[in-house]
């Protein structure tokens, strides 16, 4: 699978305009599939996230590379070795044709 160089800024766009935004300041961990440092950067971007929130995600990029959608798994994994009870999450991943799944969690 190749990456267009137009999938990162049209993720920015879209997530700024999507709402997350004004409930990002609500979420306490972020487990967002790496699809590279572009897709991160984006994504840290459209929702106006400081660079720390994406750590692990980073983490897993730099340890495992850019294993598809699955990712993201590995990314809820470091997130929640360090959790704690009662915070909350999201969790984002990407697939082909710029399709996005996201679900929010709590830290139990």
């Amino acid at each position: 699978m190749l990456l267009s160089g137009q999938v990162p800024g049209e993720l920015g766009r879209a997530l700024h305009q999507s709402g997350l935004m004004s409930a990002s300041h609500e979420i306490d961990l972020w487990a967002v599939h790496p699809g590279g440092r572009s897709v991160l950067d984006a994504v840290e971007r459209g929702l106006e996230l400081p660079a720390s929130a994406l750590a692990a995600s980073r983490n897993v990029l730099s340890s495992f590379g850019n294993m598809s959608s699955a990712t993201v798994m590995f990314v809820l994994q470091e997130i929640m070795r360090q959790a704690r009870p009662g915070q909350l999450g999201c969790a984002m991943s990407f697939g082909p044709g710029l399709t996005a799944e996201t679900m929010r969690f709590h830290a139990v």
